[in-house]
């Protein structure tokens, strides 16, 4: 029981707060890592939107005149459920749901064999590159997906209680 206290933090008090607090070094290290893989994701798809586009596009889910679109608002999407998550506005359901969405994305594209080499594409070429790297980038997604998923179960069984902020 001491060694939980030490990692997990201290004994709950009296009224159930729903934002995501960190408590003990272990929970905090795991919100940090799920909160920078979020701004990661979100990082490399506002600088490489036409890798999302790629993959929405050959996948078949989007219709081409939106794929731009929902390129675009996907990173846009996880960075503003992250930054929420981290100024404890909401609980860490949306990050979720982004990295849902990048995980069924990467699967849908993996199922349909999208990642197997045919010699079609040039090195060097956007298809290449995409499609070399779809199935890590599967692998690491689903890994924080369930890290994530992982992370508000611990926050809905053991919740931390704090006092109400009056206005």
């Amino acid at each position: 029981m001491a060694v939980s206290r030490y990692f997990f933090g201290k004994q709950p008090s009296k009224e159930v707060s729903s934002a995501m607090k960190t408590r003990g070094y272990v929970h905090h290290f795991i919100t940090s890592f799920v909160l920078m893989s979020a701004a990661a994701v979100a990082l490399k798809g506002f600088f490489l939107p036409e890798q999302t586009g790629l993959l929405l596009l050959d996948t078949g889910l989007v219709p081409a005149m939106y794929t731009d679109v929902i390129a675009f608002a996907l990173p846009l999407a996880i960075a503003v459920c992250a930054l929420l998550a981290f100024v404890e506005l909401t609980s860490i359901v949306p990050v979720v749901v982004c990295f849902s969405l990048y995980t069924l994305l990467s699967g849908i594209a993996l199922f349909q064999g999208l990642h197997f080499d045919c010699g079609c594409y040039l090195p060097g070429s956007l298809e290449s590159e995409v499609y070399s790297e779809l199935e890590p980038q599967f692998i690491v997604l689903l890994c924080v997906t369930l890290i994530t998923a992982g992370l508000h179960f611990f926050n809905t069984r053991h919740p931390l209680h704090t006092t109400t902020h009056l206005a």
